[in-house]
């Protein structure tokens, strides 16, 4: 990249970053060498290298023959090889010719002034001097530690300079110093005081600069190892590398181009001039846009989208509020946008890895877009490891604005004048008078220059076809009554000037219906609001807040309101809304009926997830599920964030159950690990609701997703307490026959038979299935699974044949895949009890087949992991030494992947170093998975049980019955 070079040496011509970094060293030197006197110039300009060093302190411990100089240069000698290799890490990284020499010279100056003061009796310098040194020098061995692991030395090269400059500057300054004492002076306290403040200050400076190079390595590191995760997936589950099947040219932009988009031409420059998109053959390149809420970034981002539509090959956008949704517009991408042949809409997992092997390996031109992030932690498990290509992302935190982006670019307010035309430009239905550019000047002063109340503000001009010199006087009044009623409440944080005037004037214009939408809007999540969220089945039943609803006209009439005030966004195309989080935030603070507005909301997503009795866990209802999953994560977070307010939001039994059956329908593909998150909030809603309004069936619901969820981290006794109570509820509320029921015993003689209690676990599994011989039974899945978890618990009491009875008949009867991999699995478990290793191993295949040939959601699924492990654990017992290090590494890796419970990988762990330590040449990697393994087990809720034992069955107590 080319900057306009700041030293006059060569004023009026581009400058490289490396040429101003040189330039900046060599302006430190000159200083340096100014500042010294002739004598110690010459004697400087002597000392050229690290060997030139040593040589003098050789001549000084002649010099100088008492015990403070020989401790002192004793205690150098290991830090010199640190300064050292910073230097040639410095020398090397540099295009341009650096001498470093002068930092010898320096340093041999500071020593010997430094001894020197002994013969006067003062100790306490070279003491100081010691200590500093060893200090910078560690800090110089941390940064060298990471060079190794830096591949792209451009994002290292300034903070290197700075600790260069700040380690010649302060030797230079101790140098001065001992000569002003040398010359006559006596020991002055003031200047030792002052130069330890100095040395404080650049300490505090290189260690920053040295932390930064830490995490450009940390970030170098991790991409190495994404780099290497994607080369071991694509080689284990025959992901190919050509681009063969991709639909070129593709984008997911969320919405319309804004053809009224304005200004900000010099950002666009800007952004252009970094990312080059269209350069193949440069290294990646990001950027992010950072600034206040409603200050345009995203419309900035989706102007330069846009922008670059023809020139680019494919142009991805990826709302990044939370994990959960990075994962959804990932795997939009595959599905809907490259159309590649593996990707399946559910999933998100697997569809990531592919748009990331699709990244790494296109020839293609591409631009990637991740919107409103966060948290570096969104960014942490999907930046693409790509030797080409361009990122662009948007936040509102400066410090999201670092590694792993190569910079930040502030977006600022408009100023007056750029202001008033933004305001006359998005409002062309106003009535035009003279002087109204004065008018517009004066209203976009008072609005702070804010894009998003500027364009709020131009929309009520339009519709009132006001002028604009009218609006003013209107807005002037309106921000006059505020004023006098403004209380101490919501304020935007960020803002100097108070918007309570835009919204009001922009939300009081609005009709019934619309405040009522509006309502609802703020309290999902901002992006890509599915339109269908507003339609029911059953509009009768819909409370008076959502009457809006009870028809297409009434609803399109309240969204056509909204969409006309620029309060939200309408994608046709994908069938969704999009509103500001600004806008959500403030109607909410402004709102009278908030409570009415969260249960409106409430009532519209229980309406789209199934009840635990209708889930059938198909694809079609995951597909439908996971458009609300974002929705439900948002109306969670608003009912969080209100518990610290003066009045908090209350819960209702529907917004429990809305909570109980988004953790039911997501249990299984909990990627993002929500489920806990809706466990706890459903939990605490509960207990907080009046004991009049509790319904024991939903804290029988909302306890039996607890007891699952336990099973999973292998917490069986609190899983085993929570079963029981909600099972004891359903048998006291329900009738005998229930499917509830069933699924209660079944699960806690999961529970029970998870802690050893085998015979326990066999009585209520039995009890389950009694209930399965009546109308509970009718769904065939449900007897399947009962089959297949109480083979499981006989075989694990030693009653093979009965296990293989029930086991028989459960394959016989599955279908699909998923089925028929897990039966055979649990045959390939039940023939290794038996010591029956080759039916064993046949089973594998079977499995291994049945897996290959169903497409890549079953290569990338737990049910990979489990048959790689359990391939791996035969290959063992039979001495198929490279299988079994191959099956375990496989299942470790696809483990990792698709997120199994921490129990599940710690054994897969455990395998693979096992299977690691069958190899005699490679015990080093087997140790390591076995410290990993122990790692993984102290990780767990339970500690992983007793660390010393590493037996198989002590990691085959860390994973649930249907594991084992």
């Amino acid at each position: 990249m080319k900057l306009y070079y700041p030293f006059h040496s060569i004023s009026g011509k581009m400058a490289t970053y490396d040429e101003i970094y040189v330039e900046s060293w060599e302006e430190a030197l000159k200083e340096c060498r100014k500042r010294l006197e002739g004598d110690d110039r010459k004697r400087a300009l002597q000392v050229k290298s690290l060997q030139d060093f040593r040589s003098e302190l050789e001549s000084l411990l002649k010099e100088y023959p008492n015990k403070p100089a020989m401790k002192a240069i004793t205690l150098l000698y290991p830090t010199l090889e640190h300064y050292e290799t910073f230097a040639q890490n410095f020398v090397a990284m540099m295009e341009n010719p650096v001498d470093t020499s002068m930092m010898w010279g320096l340093l041999f100056l500071v020593l010997k002034l430094a001894l020197g003061s002994v013969l006067r009796g003062q100790t306490g310098p070279l003491n100081r001097i010691t200590k500093w040194l060893e200090k910078i020098g560690h800090k110089l061995r941390a940064s060298n530690d990471c060079s190794g692991n830096i591949t792209d030395f451009e994002k290292v090269k300034g903070d290197t300079v700075e600790v260069n400059k700040e380690i010649v500057i302060l030797w230079l300054n101790v140098i001065m110093t001992f000569r002003n004492q040398g010359n006559g002076r006596d020991h002055d306290d003031g200047a030792w005081e002052a130069l330890t403040k100095m040395y404080n200050e650049a300490y505090q400076t290189i260690d920053e600069a040295v932390g930064r190079i830490e995490k450009v390595a940390e970030m170098a590191e991790r991409q190495a190892r994404a780099m290497k995760e994607i080369t071991m997936f694509q080689r284990i589950l025959s992901l190919e590398s050509k681009q063969d099947g991709a639909n070129l040219p593709c984008n997911n932009l969320p919405v319309a181009e804004n053809n009224r988009f304005f200004g900000r031409q010099d950002i666009l420059r800007r952004l252009e001039d970094h990312l080059t998109p269209c350069d193949t053959h440069s290294r990646l390149s990001s950027i992010a846009l950072y600034g206040l809420g409603g200050i345009g970034k995203t419309q900035i981002a989706l102007a330069y989208a846009y922008q670059k539509l023809e020139a680019l090959d494919a142009i991805f956008w990826i709302s990044a509020e939370d994990s959960y949704s990075v994962q959804l517009s990932f795997s939009s991408i595959a599905v809907d946008a490259l159309k590649l042949p593996n990707a399946r809409a559910q999933a998100y997992q697997e569809n990531m890895i592919l748009v990331q092997n699709w990244l790494q390996n296109t020839a293609a031109k591409w631009l990637l877009i991740f919107d409103n992030v966060d948290s570096h932690d969104v960014l942490d498990n999907c930046w693409p490891v790509s030797k080409h290509g361009a990122i662009l992302v948007t936040t509102r935190d400066e410090i999201v604005a670092t590694l792993p982006i190569d910079t930040g670019l502030e977006v600022n307010e408009f100023g007056v004048n750029e202001g008033a035309e933004f305001l006359l430009h998005m409002a062309p239905r106003r009535r035009r008078i003279d002087g109204e550019e004065d008018a517009a000047r004066q209203v976009a002063s008072e609005l702070g220059g804010l894009p998003l109340a500027i364009n709020q503000m131009a929309a009520l001009i339009n519709a009132r076809n006001c002028t604009i010199t009218e609006f003013g006087t209107m807005y002037a009044k309106y921000e006059h009554r505020l004023h006098k009623q403004r209380k101490n409440g919501w304020k935007y944080l960020g803002y100097e000037h108070g918007l309570d005037t835009v919204w009001e004037l922009s939300f009081e214009n609005l009709g019934e219906e619309a405040r009522a939408c509006l309502g609802v809007l703020s309290f999902f999540a901002a992006d890509l609001v599915p339109s269908e969220v507003f339609k029911t089945e059953n509009p009768d039943e819909l409370p008076e807040s959502l009457r809006f609803c009870e028809d297409e006209l009434s609803l399109g009439d309240a969204l056509e309101e909204l969409t006309h005030h620029a309060l939200v966004r309408r994608n046709i195309d994908q069938g969704s809304f999009r509103i500001h989080r600004l806008v959500q935030r403030e109607y909410q603070a402004r709102i009278e009926d908030a409570q009415q507005q969260f249960e409106a909301a409430t009532k519209l997503l229980l309406d789209k997830f199934p009840s635990q009795r209708a889930n059938k866990y198909d694809d079609d209802e995951w597909i439908i599920c996971e458009r609300y999953i974002p929705q439900v994560l948002a109306l969670t977070r608003n009912y969080e964030d209100s518990q610290s307010r003066t009045k908090p939001l209350k819960p209702s039994m529907d917004f429990v159950s809305l909570l109980a059956n988004a953790a039911n329908a997501i249990h299984d593909n909990d990627t993002t690990n929500d489920v806990p998150g809706f466990l706890e909030t459903g939990t605490s809603a509960f207990l907080k609701c009046p004991e009049e309004d509790r319904e024991e069936l939903i804290w029988a619901f909302l306890q039996s997703m607890k007891a699952m969820y336990h099973l999973t981290t292998a917490e069986f006794a609190k899983s085993e307490v929570e079963m029981t109570e909600g099972l004891e509820i359903r048998l006291r509320l329900l009738d005998p026959e229930d499917l509830l029921i069933s699924l209660g015993y079944s699960w806690l003689g999961m529970a029970v038979g998870g802690q050893g209690r085998f015979e326990e676990g066999l009585d209520l599994l039995l009890k389950a299935g009694k209930v399965l011989e009546g109308p509970a039974g009718e769904v065939p899945t449900r007897k399947l699974v009962w089959r297949y978890n109480t083979s499981r618990n006989y075989y694990c009491m030693g009653r093979y044949e009965e296990a293989e009875e029930l086991l028989s008949a459960a394959v016989e009867e599955a279908e699909g895949w998923y089925q028929l991999a897990y039966g055979h699995l649990t045959f390939v478990s039940l023939r290794t009890r038996m010591n029956q290793l080759e039916d064993a191993k046949n089973h594998v295949d079977i499995a291994k087949n049945i897996l290959e040939t169903a497409g890549i959601s079953a290569r990338f699924s737990w049910v990979s992991s489990y048959c790689a492990y359990r391939a791996g654990v035969v290959a063992m017992l039979q001495g198929r030494i490279e299988d079994a290090i191959a099956e375990t590494e496989k299942a470790v890796a696809i483990g990792k992947l698709v997120k199994v419970p921490t129990g599940i990988l710690s054994r897969c762990t455990h395998a693979f170093s096992k299977a690691l330590a069958m190899d005699a040449s490679r015990q080093d990697e087997s140790e390591r998975q076995r410290l990993e393994a122990r790692r993984l087990r102290l990780a767990m809720p339970t500690g992983g049980g007793d660390l010393d034992d590493e037996s198989d069955e002590a990691f085959e107590k860390l994973v649930k019955m249907d594991h084992r």
